[in-house]
């Protein structure tokens, strides 16, 4: 794949940066379950998980990293 092919896939936020592509192998909704603020919504879990950023939650992100320490495709990147 190439990087702009790459860069299609990530959906971008004022710091948060997801790989969509990545999130459809997913199973496990660790960033759904594991973020105390409630930051992250998986959507479309019987089909092709997608992990969105619930709309008007990012400012309360400390930047923990607890969401991508526990992703296991490392589908998320924070500023």
């Amino acid at each position: 794949m190439s990087k702009s092919d790459n860069e299609r896939n990530i959906e971008h936020y004022k710091f948060h940066h997801i790989d969509v592509e990545k999130c459809k192998n997913c199973s496990d909704f660790f960033c759904e379950d594991k973020c105390f603020r409630h930051i992250y919504k998986v959507e479309n879990k019987e089909s092709e998980p997608k992990c969105v950023l619930v709309p008007g939650r990012e400012g309360f992100c400390i930047k923990c990293h607890i969401c991508t320490t526990v992703c296991r495709f490392k589908a998320i990147r924070i500023d």
